[in-house]
């Protein structure tokens, strides 16, 4: 979780300083603005969990400041702040939509009880949701969300392996959400308290991967002013994540297998072995199976890291996902962006789920983002989404097996009716037809 921010909208600068002081103290990052026009700017550009509204501004109301902010999709917790001789006024700014107020002259300690009834409301209403979001079939765990049977198989077996110390493969196409799940593994297992470190292993050239993972020592090589930690080091007693680790050459390839079996290493240019417990999750988008035929990748490293897979299927074989997904990433973007849109037209959901999304999760939830910058309404429309979204081509060189035709088309049916009834009816089967291919296919 991101860290939380506070808006304390109010011309006294002392009491600003001492509202930001405390909040500091919470974890808190904190603005200030001293105008109601400007308290509402922060707000658009910020969007702040909690806010601090005085009553009294020099330019405006805080009653109309807060009218101003009730009509923002975005929605912060609102704190009044007034005199006594205002306190029924304050009483009115509850009704309308306040969450508490504070009578000056107040304490540190009156402060704190707010923003505890604050946490603690945010954290039910987390809860309420999750649970409304069980009840509807669908599994959010973290960032990770899925009403699919196939990925809610994946999660099942990726929380019981992330007690263990066994290392992890996680293979899928690119935009399926492998980091996603790797970071889930982390914390759900015992060791979600210490690092949990990405090495990206497309990123660098050969020797300065090899830094970044096993650090290095002054003089090393050109520039090396200083000794420094690599990433391997950096992930003792956590998590160390090796992103896309097909890419890794054959050299590498070999210090990360005896680095696998020993738990050994050196820095670079140093000769001192040096010991970390650190538990290994890697992923791929590439089939390491076929390298290993190739001679593309080491065996035994592959035996190493494949102590457990998890397989993440692609999106255009989750298609009862697309609806779950886009809603959440139109709550996300419309909230980031400060745009008022609700929802989608009847079609969109439709037109989504025919797409075959290439880029997976990843290109979904930039597709939503656009359409939430394009969105001229108070629902996305097929016009806000680009001209290839809207009219899909196959993708070049996989033709769909019958199959796989089968299942998309049952599952595009189920995402735009109500009933099984309806749906069985649509497709010119039976209800108990339909359950077992349903079954059959994981569309949960």
């Amino acid at each position: 979780m991101g860290k939380r921010s506070a808006l304390i909208v109010d011309d006294d600068a002392n009491l600003s300083t001492t509202f930001t002081f405390l909040l500091d103290e919470r974890g808190y990052t904190t603005l200030t603005a001293n105008q109601g026009r400007l308290g509402i700017e922060a707000y658009d550009s910020n969007l702040p969990d909690v806010v601090f509204l005085d009553l009294k501004l020099p330019d405006m109301s805080g009653l109309e400041v807060l009218e101003e902010l009730g009509k923002r999709s975005h929605k912060a917790s609102i704190v009044m702040i007034t005199g006594h001789a205002s306190v029924d006024t304050a009483v009115s700014a509850i009704r309308k939509g306040a969450f508490d107020y504070l009578v000056k002259p107040f304490s540190s300690a009156q402060v704190e009880h707010v923003l505890d009834m604050i946490e603690r409301f945010r954290s039910l209403e987390t809860e309420v949701k999750s649970l409304r979001s069980e009840l509807n079939g669908i599994v959010h765990q973290g960032a990770f969300l899925t009403r699919n049977a196939q990925v809610k198989k994946v999660l099942q077996i990726a929380r019981q392996v992330a007690e263990t110390k066994a290392s992890i493969l996680i293979t899928g196409e690119s935009g399926t959400g492998k980091g996603l799940l790797a970071r889930l593994v982390h914390d759900w297992s015992p060791r979600s308290e210490q690092p949990f470190v990405t090495v990206d292993c497309t990123a660098l050239q050969e020797s300065l991967l090899e830094s970044d993972l096993f650090g290095h020592v002054k003089g090393a090589f050109t520039g090396a002013v200083r000794d420094k930690p690599g990433k391997v080091e950096s992930a003792d007693e956590g998590t160390l994540f090796l992103d896309e680790v097909g890419e890794l050459s054959p050299s590498l390839q070999a210090k990360l297998l005896r680095f696998l079996q020993s738990r050994e290493f050196e820095r670079v240019g140093d000769t001192k072995v040096r010991t970390v417990d650190a538990r290994v999750i890697a992923a791929t988008n590439r089939n390491l199976e076929e390298m290993v035929h190739e001679g593309l990748f080491r065996q035994d490293l592959y035996f190493r890291l494949n102590v457990v897979e998890l397989s993440m299927p692609p999106l255009r074989q989750r298609l009862d996902d697309i609806p779950v997904l886009a809603d959440h990433f139109l709550d996300h973007f419309r909230n980031m962006h400060g745009r008022d849109v609700r929802g989608f037209a009847p079609s969109v959901i439709s037109q989504l789920t025919r797409y075959p999304w290439p880029g997976n999760v990843r290109e979904l939830a930039n597709v939503i983002e656009r359409a939430v910058a394009m969105a001229s309404g108070p629902q996305l429309t097929p016009e806000d989404f680009p001209e290839g979204v809207r009219r899909p081509k196959p993708i070049a060189g996989i033709p769909p097996t019958l199959e796989e035709l089968e299942r998309e088309h049952i599952s595009s049916v189920l995402v735009q009716t109500a009933t099984m009834d309806e749906a069985a009816r649509i497709l010119g089967i039976d209800p108990a037809t339909l359950w077992r291919k349903r079954r059959k296919y994981g569309l949960g």
